[in-house]
């Protein structure tokens, strides 16, 4: 296994796919990155990144929509496609980046075999500190050149993917197949409509879209996603956009109006039912009582 370590410096850019295009690099390569603010990387299809934000979060452009990653998530991209990501004003944000098959090796030389994930699956995730704890040790290694830590550090990357990944492994379990291929082809089309779904909540995301991007049909997306997942397409998309309204409520002093508009529901009375059906009562008696409690 091959590191390399990328400084991304305030202000600057870097594409990945340019620099694995060197002569120092290899299909094993595995991209260790330090972004600061204002800086921008660019990541080609067909590599998956592991992104942990840790001050100030991270906007990211994958699969045609623009979302923000908060600080104390991870977020893993989809190796079918490409991304972008932007560290803001006072961000500062590492990751790990290699090809599906890289990651897959890594997590297989610490990972025991029931317990390992057949490739790496798309996903935002809440994590521990001391998971983000240990990828800032890692990249400190790397990015401060101790290559004699490599073995070891390859090691600690593919336990730290596995732990992210290893939330999964129940739903996975669930997928029906008669074999792990299989159940990993059938699984991959599910997440990736779960994972457009988690970041793509603001925009007009309907069924058709769904159903294509899953390349099936509507009644077989649904039957087999509420197996997986507990519930459907329609109503985990409802479900993330009364929750972001909550941390925007929460967090921020946005008048309600906006925050309906921003998570995408073309009305405020959609809004005002559906919220209420989720969460007992209006966004105005939540945020009240939110205050209240603080």
């Amino acid at each position: 296994m091959q590191f390399k370590s990328i400084h991304v410096t305030s202000g600057r850019s870097s594409d990945i796919g340019a620099a694995t295009d060197t002569e120092h690099d290899s299909e094993g390569c595995i991209n260790v990155l330090l972004c600061e603010r204002h800086s921008r990387v660019t990541v080609p299809s067909g590599m998956v990144g592991m992104w942990c934000p840790l001050t100030n979060g991270a906007w990211v452009d994958a699969m045609g929509s623009r979302f923000f990653v908060t600080r104390g998530r991870i977020y893993i991209s989809d190796s079918e496609y490409s991304h972008e990501v932007c560290v803001p004003m006072r961000g500062l944000s590492i990751a790990i980046i290699a090809k599906q098959a890289v990651w897959r090796n890594l997590m297989s030389i610490s990972a025991k075999e029931s317990d390992l994930m057949p490739i790496v699956f798309p996903m935002i995730q809440d994590v521990p500190p001391a998971v983000r704890a240990a990828l800032l040790r890692l990249v400190r290694i790397i990015i401060d050149g101790k290559q004699s830590l490599a073995p070891s550090s390859a090691d600690s990357a593919g336990q730290l993917m596995a732990k992210v990944q290893h939330q999964l492994l129940p739903l996975f379990q669930r997928c029906p197949g008669s074999s792990i291929g299989r159940r990993s082809h059938i699984f991959i089309r599910l997440q990736r409509v779960r994972h457009l779904i988690h970041i793509g909540f603001s925009k007009g995301i309907d069924i058709n879209t769904l159903a294509t991007l899953a390349n099936y049909s509507h009644s077989r997306l649904i039957r087999h996603f509420t197996r997986v997942f507990g519930e459907s397409p329609y109503s985990c998309l409802l479900r993330t956009r009364i929750e972001n309204a909550h941390e925007l409520i929460r967090e921020t002093d946005m008048n309600i109006s906006d925050i309906w508009r921003m998570i995408g529901f073309e009305n405020r009375a959609s809004f005002a039912r559906s919220f209420k059906r989720c969460s007992g009562g209006t966004a105005s008696s939540f945020r009240s009582s939110y205050r209240d409690s603080r």
